[in-house]
Formats: C-alpha cells, structure tokens, sequence
C-alpha cells in the first residue's frame, strides 16, 4: 500500500470518515486502513505496512480535548520507529471527528501534526 488509514473509532463514527478517505485517495493511489483495536493494539503485519507506506493518515476521535486513549497508546508504541527515523520523510495528514460542535478538534489536530513532526514525516494539508 502506497497510503496507510491509521484509524481508532470508538462509536464508528471515524472508521466511516476514514472509509470516506481512503475511497477519495483510492483515485490515485493504492490505500489501506489499519484499524487500532478497543485495546490500542494493531497488528505486527500493520507495523510492517505502516514501515512500506509512503503516506500515514491518523485518524482519531476527539475524547475531552484530544485524541482517545487508545490512539495514544498506539502513538506511543510508535516510539520504535521513531528510535530507527523509520517514519522520517513519509507524507503524513490526519482528521477527527466529534459528536459536539465543540469539543476541540483542533487540539486534537495539533497532536497529530506533532505527533508527525516527532517522526520527521512530511504535513500534508487540505490546501
């Protein structure tokens, strides 16, 4: 795969989002989703597809001003592709979803882009 969906969906909601994202990016480019387990975990074969992607997309849905639990943990285990810069120059982006019109999605976007920023990866934004 060419982009890979890194995506945790608590109620649905985001999976349907990143499902949205991957049919606009399918036009292009070969795409995945990846989905983070209710217990933050993906699989040893995600990680390999995630090391061969040239893109990762984090999608997350925003909990309290930031992204689930489950997805930091998932970020946090990302700490050994970190350690190798296995992730440097990769395109990255990232969405999230709330059930509120509130709910600071934007902090939540800033904690991707850091996220990404950790890893040396490359933003992509939507203009």
């Amino acid at each position: 795969m060419q982009v890979q969906i890194v995506v945790h969906s608590g109620y649905g909601h985001t999976q349907r989002v990143a499902e949205h994202v991957k049919k606009g990016i399918a036009k292009h480019v070969e795409a995945g989703i990846i989905s983070i387990d209710p217990n933050g975990d993906i699989k040893e074969s995600d990680w390999a597809n995630l090391l061969n992607a040239k893109m990762i997309v984090f999608g997350t849905p925003t909990y309290m001003g930031s992204c689930s639990w489950q997805f930091k943990k998932f970020a946090d285990a990302s700490s050994k592709p970190w350690f190798t810069s296995a992730w440097k120059n990769k395109f990255a982006a990232g969405f999230t979803n709330s059930a509120t019109m509130n709910g600071d999605k934007l902090s939540t976007l800033h904690y991707l882009l850091t996220l990404s920023q950790q890893h040396g990866m490359v933003w992509v934004g939507s203009g």
